[in-house]
């Protein structure tokens, strides 16, 4: 399902449908312009003034736009602003991923009015009672009703782009059983979106951080796994069978043909936090680095400090992403490359492999300009990304049509 369908329209359209079209448009410009008055829309849209004033009234009724207060406009008269209905009801979002699960709540407009960590995942846990009884928690200390109008919700696998089921979970067998979706429908009487988590971070970095304004962007995601989220065209990329961005499977060296993978892909057993992580408990062991309560800080340090062996996991981790994220640009030539996760949500990380990566893929990308980024948003990526990602696939069922 695409966030945003372009404008299409018959040769000739009858009078209901033309209102339609121009609700929806004046509906989307106001989600991009915040407030605006009738005389300002008519004029940015080349929509005429009794067509807007029809579609205002239109979107009123249905409870889409409210008015704002007046502002003075060009011929000196006061002008009615209108807006967004931010309390037409709320919406959920949840990042399965995040250690602990985050959860928000956001506004129709999409301001965040709360948020809460939830319970640790567990990888035997059963998927919809969890998010049931995490979801619900969160309305209790939200402590305001509201109505639900949708859930957006992360998840470690691969989904159909399709209708929205989750196909495949390396990482989490049980988070793909069937009536996943259907049992958080009947609980809280509202759709349901379920996305890879990987591209809720591109949307939430897309929409909301360093990615605003391109049409074509590449989010790369350094966890505990590896996955990216991709942009073309001003739209989410999924791939046939939703698993386009997969790309803890990248093979990054020929010695890697071959690989078992079917519970971890080649790069990420390699190059993500949760192999680094490994690999400093094997150096813990062999009296190589000295033991900590956080192996990957322990790791980091380090290697800082000039430990040759966890100077060298390292570096190996940070060579492989090298290769995946300069081969994906050569094939896609973004306008921008974003840089998140993990890797770049602590001080040493960032130092130590999210900066380090940039500073190779920028050495290696034969084309300039290269624009790498860190991502902006930190931990919040993916649930920010999943709360916008639910509001406009809500809204894109009921006003399809933009510029």
């Amino acid at each position: 399902m695409a966030l945003q369908r372009s404008l299409t329209v018959p040769d000739t359209a009858n009078a209901n449908l033309q209102n339609r079209i121009n609700s929806s448009i004046i509906f989307n410009y106001c989600r991009t312009h915040g407030v605006a008055h009738r005389a300002q829309i008519a004029r940015d849209l080349r929509i005429s003034a009794p067509a807007v004033s029809r579609a205002v009234e239109r979107l009123f009724r249905e409870g889409y736009l409210i008015e704002s207060e007046k502002v003075r406009i060009e011929n000196g008269k006061m002008a009615a602003q209108v807006s967004i209905n931010a309390e037409r009801g709320i919406i959920i979002g949840m990042d399965l991923l995040s250690d602990p699960v985050e959860i928000a709540v956001s506004d129709f407009a999409g301001a965040i009015l709360h948020s809460r960590k939830g319970p640790p995942l567990d990888e035997e846990a059963d998927y919809p009672t969890f998010i049931i009884q995490a979801v619900e928690a969160c309305l209790e200390s939200f402590k305001r009703e509201a109505r639900i109008l949708a859930l957006g919700i992360g998840v470690p696998a691969a989904v159909d782009p399709a209708d929205g089921h989750i196909l495949s979970a390396g990482l989490y067998k049980n988070v793909a059983p069937a009536g996943f979706r259907e049992r958080i429908i009947e609980r809280f009487g509202a759709p349901v979106y379920i996305e890879n988590i990987s591209n809720l971070a591109a949307i939430g970095e897309w929409k909301r951080g360093v990615g605003q304004g391109s049409r074509n962007m590449l989010f790369v995601e350094v966890s505990n796994g590896i996955g990216a989220g991709i942009i073309l065209d001003g739209d989410l990329h999924r791939g046939i069978q939703g698993s386009a961005g997969e790309i803890g499977y990248f093979l990054t060296q020929s010695e890697a043909l071959g690989h078992d993978s079917s519970r971890k892909g080649c790069l990420e057993s390699i190059a993500s936090l949760g192999a680094l992580r490994k690999r400093a408990l094997e150096l813990a062991s062999a009296g190589l680095l000295a033991p900590g309560p956080d192996p990957l800080a322990s790791l980091c340090a380090a290697a800082e400090a000039g430990n040759a062996a966890a100077g060298e996991a390292i570096a190996e981790a940070v060579a492989h992403l090298a290769v995946a994220v300069v081969n994906i640009m050569i094939l896609l030539n973004p306008e921008i490359v974003v840089i998140g996760g993990g890797c770049c949500e602590h001080p040493e990380t960032e130092a130590m492999i999210a900066r380090p990566l940039i500073e190779a893929v920028l050495r290696n990308y034969p084309f300039q300009p290269a624009n790498v980024r860190l991502a902006s948003l930190g931990s919040r990526t993916s649930v920010i990304g999943a709360l916008q990602f639910a509001l406009d696939s809500l809204v894109v069922q009921a006003y399809p049509y933009r510029l």
